[in-house]
């Protein structure tokens, strides 16, 4: 159950067209059941406007975080049909970034590398296993599909003698035209969360 998010979020989209709601975000809508079927990290959700929930699917059912429920119905409202720029920024590249993603709202890169950054084979690992796509950046890079229209690559240099290890959440540089600040932010705390094995 979503019970910590706000029912208007839900109302608005229970006030949508759904064919138009498909075309946007390319998901799927089951008139008989009225419920959004769309895939997120790449586990299945079902989403009940007029119940106000989201339900896991499938033999994988990951939980439903307030980040990730907010990012699903975000993503659901607010979505355009744009092609991605097949550009990878960071968060201080979007606009009003540099400002927001900063003290309480700074990505958690940090903790990634002190998790990671003497362990390369298990970063690989936990990535796999999340579903997520080996990319050539970093000394280890997977891109995760977030939601169809959203990728998101996760970067990792390991620690030496010289360097410490460190890591970064790249996007592609059109997520700020479909979801704001905040919601980009609870992708990556849920994204964190997955990875250091909290979700």
């Amino acid at each position: 159950m979503c019970q910590k998010i706000d029912r208007s979020f839900f109302n608005r989209l229970a006030a949508l067209d759904p064919g138009e709601v498909c075309r946007r975000t390319l998901a799927q809508y089951d008139r008989k059941k009225k419920r959004y079927r769309i895939e997120a990290f790449g586990i299945p959700y079902e989403v009940d406007p007029e119940l106000g929930d989201i339900l896991p699917v499938g033999e994988v059912r990951r939980p439903v975080s307030v980040e990730l429920g907010l990012l699903v119905l975000f993503y659901l409202l607010s979505v355009q049909d744009i092609p991605l720029a097949e550009k990878w920024v960071n968060e201080f590249s979007l606009k009003g970034g540099a400002l927001f993603f900063r003290g309480p709202h700074a990505i958690r890169n940090r903790e990634i590398a002190d998790r990671f950054g003497n362990d390369i084979d298990g970063f690989k690992a936990v990535c796999t296993g999340l579903g997520a796509q080996p990319l050539t950046m970093g000394d280890a890079a997977f891109r995760f599909q977030v939601l169809p229209r959203i990728p998101v690559v996760v970067v990792l240099w390991y620690g030496d003698d010289e360097f410490e290890a460190s890591a970064k959440l790249l996007m592609d540089a059109t997520i700020d035209s479909h979801l704001p600040l905040d919601v980009i932010y609870a992708l990556a705390v849920e994204l964190v969360e997955m990875l250091l094995g909290n979700r």
